[in-house]
């Protein structure tokens, strides 16, 4: 089986350089555009499933990849964002300012990030929830050739991360996929398999 994993179109948050965890913030005009140049790259190839997590963002952007495909986009609620708590909505800069040590390990050590104090989940819980949400994921369509789902950066990154196999403190080097980028993940006798990641190929024009 093979899975196409989608990070979301751009959002107004993305440009605005604001965490978006759990909320929502509309595609932009390019994010639009840029699920319509990927649906049209991915138009001849036959999805069985169309996957979203429950946040709008994804989505809108599973909507325009689907294109005239009569299917619908059912919604898998573990491969949704990584919640910031009281930080959602809040720049990145300002973040920085109240919580200096939660901003640093956010992004340098991310193993010991703790946002506790503003309810939000860190990578560790992200990283059990997607584990968990994998084998239920694969359970589900075992008996399907090939499935797309779009979910979000940093739910993707810790995904990705425990796909390879590498020790948890080098998850602050794993990259963050770019938006509407596509990753292509080979699953056959029980084992995972990186075989395209971050394909942004569809945006060479923008």
């Amino acid at each position: 089986m093979e899975i196409y994993f989608v990070r979301h179109g751009e959002t107004v948050w993305n440009t605005q350089k604001r965490f978006q965890g759990l909320s929502d913030s509309p595609l932009t005009e390019k994010g639009i555009e840029q699920a319509k140049l990927l649906s049209k790259k991915l138009e001849n190839i036959n999805f069985d499933k169309f996957y979203s997590s429950p946040l709008k963002r994804a989505n809108d952007t599973a909507k325009l990849i689907r294109g005239n495909r009569n299917q619908e986009i059912e919604i898998f609620d573990d491969f949704k964002e990584i919640s910031m708590g009281e930080m959602e909505g809040i720049q990145h800069e300002e973040f920085k300012k109240i919580y200096p040590q939660q901003q640093n390990d956010f992004y340098f050590d991310p193993v010991n990030y703790n946002p506790k104090i503003y309810g939000g989940e860190s990578f560790l819980e992200v990283r059990e929830r997607v584990i968990n949400g994998l084998e239920k994921f694969i359970n589900l369509n075992k008996d399907y050739e090939r499935v797309l789902v779009v979910s979000h950066g940093a739910t993707l990154k810790t995904l990705f991360h425990y796909l390879k196999g590498t020790e948890l403190n080098k998850l602050k080097e794993e990259k963050v996929p770019k938006n509407t980028s596509y990753t292509v993940v080979k699953y056959e006798n029980k084992k995972f398999e990186i075989i395209d990641f971050s394909n942004i190929s569809h945006l060479e024009n923008i």
